[in-house]
This record gives structure tokens, sequence and C-alpha cells, in this order.
């Protein structure tokens, strides 16, 4: 072919793409059709269902309910937070997350409740979704990627916990509106929520600082009209929400600051036998370099061990704890799956085609839409993977779910521009795929009800817990609740001196909990959280009784141990069991 007909082809090819584009705008700018919204409805309900059945089998352990108890001290006393969380890096999170829990500890101080309200939130940013690919997609683009981001086992799981990052997946995808506004959809003073938006991510997670430096690498190369005014107004309002912790920082020299900064650029380290991801007593997942990996995973269901950990399959179980709990029939979460986890792994090689079909066919090129779309959802995937190679970081899975809802908008954003026959070929792919996320979903949901939990990070789930906290409410009485106030009042203590007095007036506790290693510890926060919580009973044991918890999803007890158990008086509820000591 000569120079000139190439070139020509060239022309009628972007001529053509920007004929699909407008002709995807158009069509989503028609008034929704009866068809529409009966499947957006059945989209919204079956994610409504995922995020609201199994409420017994929520997650919560002792970050949940340390951020509980932040809330409930300025809900009760009003005592204003200064700083959230822990980090996995050493490092003090800023308040933000517990400012949003706040209002929803208000209403309600049952965690069942909060968690409902985070995992309406969690919907909510389906639906957002929803609204994002058919408005600049087209509208098969915004149901398929709507249906995929209600069933994914991951998005579901992050919407169901008090716990900071369940609250990025809303916040990252009204960012991605945000920025679709300002780019595509030429409204500059969205600009607004382009800059706030993400600057709330990071004051809930650090990984927000990946996320707010993709859409400053998408606003770089779009080059949209701005309002600068606009736009100092969310830098503004974010810094204000930060003025509490600031000052907290200030009165202690930067420490924190100090330390994020020595974490950059390999500062972490991490000392773990080679090929060793999760540790072999705990069941607690190792951080990792695995950005790829992780970054698919998060789509869907991989990596599922980040929650089972040596519970998920005998790969992980080196030292053979699951293996030889008590009873001994367990079984692996491996050995329980169906068709569900062979069709994740065909989704996420469906959207590497995807994402190779946009970077190749389209090349980013500026001046047709596709293209400059191309240029949103490129970078939103990238460029947070590029920040913790350079960063030179230790992630875990859920540093990923800024990601969210990129993934799902390219299985759309594909899926739009089929035509014909092949996008009857679509559906029957895309309802194959729904399947598979939800039976996988199934699966997880049947293998923690059977255990009450995980040894993982699930932990046991809090319907169990609360069983036992209401047991433990009942015979415990006054002098029970009055040790778990003070153990909660710990958890908060501001300075030394109140650390000092209060640790005096535990005494001698009469709740202790075995950790990992099988010895005697005060009880995770959750334990006083939950007791508290309950009713005062009339019971009373007595003042030389030491009540002893051992949570089968978290000791790794010898058969010796168990048997120097097994000789004082207890009682149990499923995998938690209670031990009577007189001292």
């Amino acid at each position: 072919m000569s120079k000139p007909a190439k070139a020509s082809g060239r022309r009628e090819s972007a001529r053509a793409d920007v004929a699909m584009g407008s002709s995807a705008r158009a069509e989503s700018s028609k008034r929704l059709t009866p068809w529409e919204w009966m499947l957006l409805a059945a989209v919204l309900a079956l994610g409504a269902y995922l995020r609201f059945s199994h409420l017994g089998l929520l997650e919560f352990q002792g970050d949940e309910a340390y951020a509980a108890n932040l809330a409930l001290e300025f809900v009760k006393h009003g005592r204003f937070p200064s700083a959230g969380l822990m980090s996995s890096v050493g490092v003090t999170n800023p308040p933000l997350f517990i400012y949003l829990l706040i209002p929803l500890f208000a209403v309600c101080a049952n965690p069942v409740c909060v968690s409902c309200c985070i995992a309406m939130l969690g919907l909510l940013a389906v639906a957002c979704c929803w609204w994002v690919g058919r408005k600049y997609y087209g509208p098969m683009a915004g149901l398929v990627a709507a249906a995929l981001f209600a069933v994914s086992p991951w998005a579901v799981i992050y919407s169901r916990k008090i716990w900071a990052q369940d609250f990025v997946p809303v916040l990252a995808t009204a960012t991605m509106w945000a920025v679709h506004a300002v780019a595509l959809g030429r409204k500059p003073k969205a600009i607004f929520w382009c800059v706030l938006l993400p600057l709330c991510v990071v004051q809930i997670h650090f990984s927000g600082l990946a996320l707010t430096a993709a859409v400053l690498v998408i606003l770089a190369c779009l080059r949209p009209k701005i309002d600068w005014r606009f736009a100092a107004a969310g830098l503004g309002s974010a810094l204000v929400l930060m003025i509490p912790y600031l000052q907290l920082q200030s009165r202690n020299g930067w420490a924190d600051f100090r330390q994020a900064l020595n974490t950059v650029g390999g500062g972490q380290r991490w000392e773990q036998l080679r090929g060793v991801t999760i540790h072999p007593v705990t069941g607690y997942r190792l951080p990792s370099r695995n950005l790829v990996a992780d970054a698919l995973a998060i789509m869907d269901g991989g990596r599922i061990e980040d929650v089972l950990g040596i519970s998920a399959a005998s790969e992980f179980d080196r030292a053979q704890v699951w293996a030889h709990k008590r009873g001994g029939t367990d079984r692996y979460f491996e050995q329980s799956l169906t068709l569900g986890d062979w069709l994740l792994s065909l989704e996420r090689i469906l959207f590497v085609a995807g994402f190779v079909w946009i970077v190749a066919v389209h090349r980013l090129r500026m001046k047709d839409e596709l293209g400059r779309r191309s240029w949103i959802l490129v970078p939103w995937l990238a460029v947070p993977l590029l920040v913790f190679w350079v960063g030179g970081l230790w992630v875990y899975l859920s540093y990923f779910v800024i990601l969210y809802p990129a993934h799902f908008l390219v299985c759309g954003a594909a899926a739009e521009q089929l035509r014909g026959k092949q996008r009857w070929l679509a559906a029957g792919v895309v309802a194959a795929l729904l399947a598979g996320n939800i039976i996988f979903l199934f699966d997880f949901y049947r293998f923690v009800g059977r255990n009450g939990g995980a040894q993982g990070t699930f932990g046991t789930a809090l319907g169990v817990k609360q069983q036992a906290a209401r047991f433990l409410a009942g015979q415990g009485g006054e002098r029970l609740h009055a040790e778990c106030k003070t153990q909660l009042q710990l958890a908060t203590a501001q300075t030394p001196d109140e650390r000092k007095a209060l640790e005096q007036s535990l005494g001698q506790p009469m709740l202790l909990e075995l950790n990992h290693q099988g010895q005697a510890e005060l009880p995770q926060l959750e334990w006083p959280l939950l007791v508290t919580q309950e009713p005062i009973g009339r019971g009373a044991w007595p003042t030389n009784m030491t009540v002893l918890v051992v949570d089968g999803n978290r000791e790794a007890l010898q058969p010796l141990q168990w048997q120097q158990l097994d000789r004082l008086p207890n009682t149990n509820f499923g995998p938690i069991r209670i031990f009577f000591v007189e001292r």
C-alpha cells in the first residue's frame, strides 16, 4: 500500500473513532429506557444483597474497635480526636476517618448498624460508577461497569467494615466523576472536587497520595479549562480538615512526618523467608512488592489469603497451624472453591486485554474523544503503581482500592465498542463473570460461616464475638463493666501520667485473652468495647476469678496446652472458648 493510501486509512480510522465517541455520547444523553431502568435496579439490588446479607459474618478486630472507641469518645464525652488509626508503616493517620464515623455512631452505637451505613456508601459508589460509565462511555458501558463493581468480592469485603479503607471506594469513584466532569464535561468548577476528594483520601489512608498523583497527571496531560478559584477552595477545605492533625504534629515535633519521609525510597525493612507471603503462626498477610498482581487481584477476589491467611490454602500453612487445629477436620478455602475461582481468573485476563486495547488501538490520542477518555483510565491505573514502585514501598492489597472504579470502566468501555451480534456475546460473557463473582463470594461466606471466621486478618466474625460479649457482660457484673471501661480509656489516653493512673486502677484484671503464642494478656480492644455495649447483668464472679478468652481463629496452641486448659471449667461460643481460672 502506498504512503498516501496508508495516511488516508489512518485519517478514516481517526474519523471513525471520533464518530463512535460522539455516537456513544449522544446515545448516553438520551433518557433511560425501561430496560435500562430495570437492569440498573437489578444491579443495585444484587449489590445491596451481597453487602447487607450475612451480617453475622462482619469483621470486627482491634482496628475497628479502636476507631469505634474514638468516635464514641466524642459522641459521649465530647473528646475531639486529633489523630486516627496507626498505619502499617508506623505513622499515625489524620482523623478524617473518625470524623466520618462520628455521625454514624451518634445515630446508633451498634457496630452492625454502622457497618450497614458504610455498606450503603459502597452501594453509592456502584451507582456513581454507573453514571460515569453511562454519561461518558455509553449505556452498556455504565451497566457493565456497575454490575462488575456491584459483585466484586473485594469491593464487597471493603464496604462492610469499620475501617478506613472502606470509605475509599466511594471517594475514589466520586473523584473519577469529578475528573471526567472537568476533562470531558467542560465543567471548570468541578475542579473543586478534583482537588478536595483525593486529598480527603490521603487523610483517610496514605495510599491516597498515589491517587492524588494520578489526578495531577491526568489534568496535566489533558489540560482542561480550570476555575482556579474553585481549585484554591478545594485545597483550603482539605487543609481545614487537617488543622487538628497538624497541631498534634507540631506538639510532637513532627515525628510522624519524619517517619513517613524515612519510609519513602526503600526505608521499609522486612525480613521474611523467600517465598513466604503469610506469617506462619498468626496467619496475617505479609507486605509485598507484587504491585501488578495486587492491582489485578483487587478487581475481583484474587489473593483472598489477604484476609483468610493460612486458612486460604495449604501452601500458606507451612507450620501446619490450620491443619492441626483442634478437631483436625477444618478444610482450607481452596478446597471449598467451585467454578467461581476459574471465572475470576478469566475476568482478569479479559481486563488486561481491554486495557491493552485502549493503549494499543487508541494510542492515547488527544484529539479525539476516545483518546481523551483513555488519558483518564490509563493513568488512573498506572500512576499509583509507579508511585509505589518509585517510592520503594511494601504494600498490602487494601492499598489498591484507590484504583476503583477504573477496572470496571475499562471493561465497560470495551463492551460499548462492540456492535451487533458481538454485543450479545459480550452480554453472555459478562453474565458468566457476574455468576463467577457471586459464586466465589458465596463460597467465601460459606467458609467463614462454617469456621466462625478465619485464621487471618478476618479473625472471628462479629456475630460470634457479640454472643460471647453478651455472656461476659451478663456474668461479670459491675466489676467487669468498670474494668472494660478503664481499658477503653487506656487505649485513648493522651499523656503518660494518664496512662500510668489507668494501668494502676486496672490492678489484676479479671478478663484476659491468650495471644498467638499462648500467653495471657489484656484482651484485644474489641472485647471491652462489645462488653460495655451490652446491659450489665446481675452475675458477679468471685474476686479471685480470672476469665480467659481463647479465640480459635487467633491461637496456635499445641495439644499439651489444650490438655491443660481442658482441666478448667469452660464454656464456648463456636470458635470462642471461655475458661475460668481461680487464683
